[in-house]
């Protein structure tokens, strides 16, 4: 056995890998995040949905539709697709990590992401991951982009450059939190800008944030990127509120 093994082992057997939630010792290589009674109790996405926004439609016989919204008012983005919705243990373990500063756990829901099959991306197609930007202030407040660390995991899960400087945030906002869905709309209006016009034109890009509440921010990025000539945008988000 060579050192470097050595020391895994009896790092497994003093500090075992241990559920993200329950904190129960977890069994596996690589371990999970979750143990199996944790992961039972997350909701992953699945059954009918908007072909683009990719909002839920529970118990509806007729498949795959547009939604009202959709039809309405198409957003700038192709489809947004999400692992899982946003409540529970995952709601807790994303609040830990962003609003907590808890970097571990925001790295293992970063291979929790990264793992969560999306069947419909091609991301051999994709020319690069644009994580949602922070403006400084933001970021200096927080001291991490959380979108950042979930778009270099999906990156390094399907061989995609990550571009975290594609996309600047001009305008500080306000938090989005309890704003209704034009007031989300109002507040990021112009909070993004190109950095690099030149290299957007005909790529395929893919747009990553935590979680997708009325898709207002990961919207106005997909306006930008397509203003300056972006062939198509998709976006991934961790969690979507229901």
């Amino acid at each position: 056995m060579s050192l470097r093994d050595f020391v895994f082992e009896i790092s497994d057997v003093l500090f075992p890998p241990l559920c993200l939630s329950c904190r129960r010792v977890v069994e596996g290589v690589p371990p999970p995040v979750f143990c199996a009674d944790c992961l039972g109790r997350i909701s992953f996405l699945s059954g009918s949905r908007c072909p683009v926004c990719g909002v839920l439609f529970p118990d509806s016989p007729a498949g795959d539709h547009l939604c009202g919204d959709c039809l309405a008012s198409p957003p700038f983005f192709s489809r947004a697709r999400a692992a899982v919705v946003y409540q529970g243990i995952l709601s807790d373990a994303i609040h830990r990590f962003k609003y907590g500063r808890d970097i571990p756990t925001g790295g293992a829901l970063a291979r929790f992401l990264a793992d969560c099959p999306f069947d419909d991306l091609d991301w051999r197609r994709c020319d690069a991951i644009l994580p949602v930007p922070l403006h400084k202030k933001r970021l200096r407040e927080r001291g991490f982009n959380q979108s950042l660390l979930l778009a270099r995991a999906l990156g390094k899960k399907h061989g995609v450059a990550v571009d975290f400087s594609l996309l600047k945030r001009r305008k500080f906002t306000l938090t989005q939190t309890g704003l209704s869905r034009q007031e989300r709309e109002k507040n990021i209006k112009g909070a993004f800008e190109a950095s690099r016009a030149g290299q957007i034109a005909d790529k395929n890009l893919i747009v990553v944030d935590d979680v997708y509440t009325t898709g207002a921010t990961v919207n106005e990025c997909a306006r930008i990127l397509k203003h300056n000539g972006a062939a198509d945008v998709a976006v991934v988000t961790l969690a979507r509120v229901l």
